[in-house]
Formats: C-alpha cells, structure tokens, sequence
C-alpha cells in the first residue's frame, strides 16, 4: 500500500527553467522589433500580461512515480500544451505493486486490514495468472490478460510535460479545493517544483478562483464567493 506521502515528482529539466523567462522574450521580441537585449523584460512583461504565445515552445518535463492510475486517468485528460507518456500494463509485469491507500483508509484499523487483505489476493492473482498463461500465449499477452485484475489505485509512473499555458490551466483546475484529494496533491508537487527553481510563476499557478477573483463552481468550498447572476 501507498500514500500521498510516496508520491514523487521531478522536474527533469530546471536548468531549462530557469531560462524560460528569458526565451519567452526572446521569442516575442519580433512582435514590437525589441532589442533582444531587452529579452528578459520581454518576457516578464509578456508574462504578466498574459501574452502567452511566445512561451509555447518551453516546456516544463516532469517525471511522476508512485501515482495511483486513476489520478494518471485524470491527468491525461488535459490536452492543450501537454505531452505525456504513462507507463504500459502490457510492457511491465507488475510482480510486486502497490495499492493507494485514501487516508480515510489508513486511519480506520479494520479498513486498513481489509484493503491489505485485498491487496494480496489480487497479487497472487495476477502473478499465478500471468505464469501460467506466459508459456501458453506469451509475456505480452499474459501481461494484458493479468492486467485485468489490477486495481485502478495501482500505483503507476508517467513521463509528463507541458508548456506554460499548459501548466497554468492544471493548476487553475486541480488545485480547486473540490478537485480529487490525490490530484491536488500531485498538482501542487508539480507546482513547488517549478516555483522552486522559478519564483516569478507562483502568482499564476493558482487555482481558479484566486485567478478571477470569484468561485466558478456550481458547489464551492467557501474560500471564494460564487459568481453573482
């Protein structure tokens, strides 16, 4: 079993961020004929301008472990300045997994037991399934046959990048304090990644309502007035 707290998140390429900034301006300095010299300017102003276009080409890439496939499943969903690459079912044999286990889970005793239980049936399972069928159909298929009993809290892996925009739009959805509990989680990692290395992006990944002032959700969590109609 596993938690929020074995979750990992590395930004692979920091170096790259800290230059983003610059790039960014250095990109759009054709709009206004800029000097490039003035290129970190550019792209700070661009930047708080909300003139996103120039930074479309940056992306920020980022290697998640420890995951449960559902918030993977939720993750995948976006779309706009993102690439992601998850791990196969098919390729890897999961001869030794590990089920995410909800807090509410992890402090009950008896609940804690049951899903260890569970847990352990579900592996013997699928290892006997998978070395039975193996000789008969082949690794690759007995993978994919296998796969059918693994539990959708499976803890999984995901090669993730994304462009500013991108980035931006994650963090205005999953930090919502209404979005799923492991997503927040994985999102605000993500995020303090990226605020560690560059600072000047904290007031824009932020969730939705701080961005516009006002809570866009039909069911909000109080942090925010809703929207007046």
């Amino acid at each position: 079993m596993f938690t929020e707290k074995d979750f990992e998140v590395t930004l692979l390429n920091p170096e790259e961020v800290k230059q983003f900034i610059k790039k960014h301006g250095e990109f759009a300095c054709v709009c206004y004929n800029t000097p490039i010299e003035r290129a970190e300017g550019t792209g700070l102003h661009c930047l708080k301008s909300g003139h996103l276009s120039g930074s479309r080409h940056l992306y920020f890439v980022f290697k998640l472990k420890n995951i449960p496939r559902f918030t993977v499943d939720q993750l995948v969903r976006h779309e706009a300045g993102v690439v992601k690459n998850v791990q196969s079912l098919r390729y890897v044999t999961k001869d030794n997994f590990s089920v995410y286990m909800p807090p509410e889970i992890e402090e009950d005793l008896m609940a804690k037991w049951e899903h260890s239980r569970a847990e352990d049936y579900l592996q013997i399972t699928y290892n006997k399934t998978v070395r039975d069928l193996a000789p008969k159909v082949g690794k690759e298929r007995a993978n994919e046959i296998a796969r059918t009993f693994l539990p959708i809290g499976i803890a999984t892996e995901c090669s993730f990048a994304c462009n500013l925009e991108g980035l931006i739009n994650l963090a205005n959805k999953r930090l919502c304090n209404r979005a799923e509990r492991p997503i927040h989680v994985l999102v605000k990692m993500m995020v303090n990644e990226v605020i560690a290395v560059e600072p000047r992006y904290k007031e824009f990944l932020v969730p939705q309502c701080k961005k516009l002032g006002y809570c866009p959700e039909m069911k909000g969590c109080g942090m925010y007035e809703q929207k007046k109609k």
